[in-house]
């Protein structure tokens, strides 16, 4: 994080202002004495002004998680199912879940506590492009691919996919999609008359599942969350 970023968010002050301290001599990263506006590291840096030290007042998350099948995207249920904030019980903070699946699908989600940061990547505005890997119980021929690339009116309205790919499995097909209507692709292959046995997300914008197992998670990295931002 930029050094005049840092010490506005630890004092409550305008970057302006932020900049006339670093200036001025009054700022010291590890004991040095700084006067440019270098890059900081907010974990492990240690940040003084005049010699007393500065923490952010507000630590945000934000997490890659793998969500299983037969979880559900949210903070708590009254009847007992599993939830995703069941694998985020050493963050003592209120998690939000972003970019929810249903109870049966799985694959990337972002888990936050950083309510702007969810609202920017949820907004339908934004059109985010999200990437699902999808199998289905029978090979899809080009002609259905045909036809479900160029898109079909739901119930709650049209529906068109960006992409519509076959993979090196038959079995497996590749969609992208920018929008967050609940369920879209589970009832646009059922127009198709498409059974579906596991419906998989892999991206969301930039950040991706990578190489996470069901129930793991990681920190999103500067460059993910810097990139993702810029949206």
């Amino acid at each position: 994080m930029r050094i005049n970023r840092f010490i506005a968010s630890c004092i409550d002050i305008s970057r302006r202002n932020a900049d006339v301290l670093v200036k001025s001599g009054k700022v010291a990263v590890n004991g040095r004495i700084i006067r440019d506006f270098i890059d900081i590291d907010i974990e492990n840096d240690s940040v003084e002004i005049e010699g007393q030290r500065l923490y952010i007042k507000d630590k945000k998350y934000y997490f890659a998680f793998y969500k299983p099948p037969f979880v559900l995207s949210a903070n708590s249920d009254s009847t007992g199912k599993s939830v995703v904030c069941d694998y985020f019980n050493d963050i003592n903070e209120k998690l939000i879940c972003v970019g929810r699946l249903d109870y049966l699908s799985e694959g990337l989600l972002l888990v936050t506590n950083d309510g702007d940061f969810a609202n920017t990547i949820m907004h339908p505005k934004f059109k985010i492009r999200k990437t699902y890997l999808i199998k289905t119980k029978n090979i899809l021929n080009m002609d259905v691919l045909k036809k479900m690339s160029k898109g079909t009116k739901l119930d709650d309205g049209f529906f068109k996919p960006l992409t519509v790919k076959t993979t090196k499995d038959p079995f497996w097909v590749a969609v992208s999609i920018d929008t967050g209507r609940n369920r879209v692709l589970r009832r646009f292959f059922r127009f198709f008359d498409i059974d579906i046995s596991k419906l998989k997300r892999i991206a969301i914008g930039n950040i991706e599942l990578g190489g996470l197992k069901p129930g793991e998670h990681r920190p999103i990295n500067v460059q993910e969350l810097a990139q993702i931002k810029k949206i």
